[in-house]
């Protein structure tokens, strides 16, 4: 496996996962080890949320439970598109802050 990223790019990565996959996959098929992979998942699926600036659902309710049990939480679509306006506020016609 060649792992010069200047001369392969994303490729890297994809093979990377490609190897680990097929090195272990006598593990990730075996069905007992299929909640580990769905919480992995879950949890990839979190880092990657936090990684462009969307808080996590599931912490935002317990903290509404915690802290606030008299305010009714939004759902989950009314919290993302709250986080991602509050990111990049464009109220008024002109952008503040580049999605980019």
């Amino acid at each position: 496996m060649d792992f010069k990223i200047a001369r392969e790019g994303g490729s890297v990565i994809v093979k990377i996962i490609k190897f680990t996959i097929m090195s272990q996959k006598h593990l990730i098929f075996s069905p007992k080890n299929w909640s580990r992979i769905a919480i992995l998942w879950q949890n990839l699926q979190k880092s990657f949320r936090l990684m462009v600036g969307v808080p996590d659902y599931e912490n935002y309710l317990k903290h509404m439970q915690q802290h606030h049990p008299d305010l009714t939480p939004m759902d989950a679509k009314t919290f993302y598109r709250h986080c991602v306006d509050a990111r990049y506020p464009s109220s008024g016609g002109n952008m503040k802050k580049c999605p980019c």
